[in-house]
């Protein structure tokens, strides 16, 4: 794996020490919130890998689901659980009233690291 992925990556992994500390002390809309950011900052090491660098997360969303999972590199599964959990946090972070319930965030904390643990076996692979 080269450098700048290595970075990217390392940051989805500290996101993902800091959910699990959130759902120690049942913060669980900030645990929805930051269930994505692992998985953004993993999309964006899968894209700098390919050469493309986008920064929004419209275009990281819409990059990532080009390359990765209408080509088949990925699961369909794999990008709708992107989809779903970036759908959370936008309410996490924008819908004032939105309380994300335990369920919520431990589903989001699993999906994140899966995602995260098949974005590493694909960057170990390059």
């Amino acid at each position: 794996m080269s450098e700048i992925p290595g970075i990217y990556l390392a940051r989805a992994e500290d996101e993902l020490l800091d959910v699990k500390a959130l759902l120690e002390t049942q913060r669980y809309t900030a645990a929805v919130s930051r269930s994505y950011y692992a998985m953004f900052h993993a999309a964006q090491a899968l894209l700098i890998s390919k050469g493309i660098e986008t920064y929004t997360h419209s275009g990281v969303s819409i990059q990532f689901h080009k390359t990765f999972i209408k080509s088949g590199t990925f699961s369909i599964e794999m990008g709708k659980s992107f989809t779903r959990i970036l759908d959370r946090r936008i309410k996490s972070d924008y819908e004032i009233g939105f309380k994300a319930t335990k369920e919520e965030a431990e589903s989001s904390y699993k999906d994140a690291m899966n995602f995260i643990g098949q974005v590493k076996i694909y960057l170990e692979k390059k």
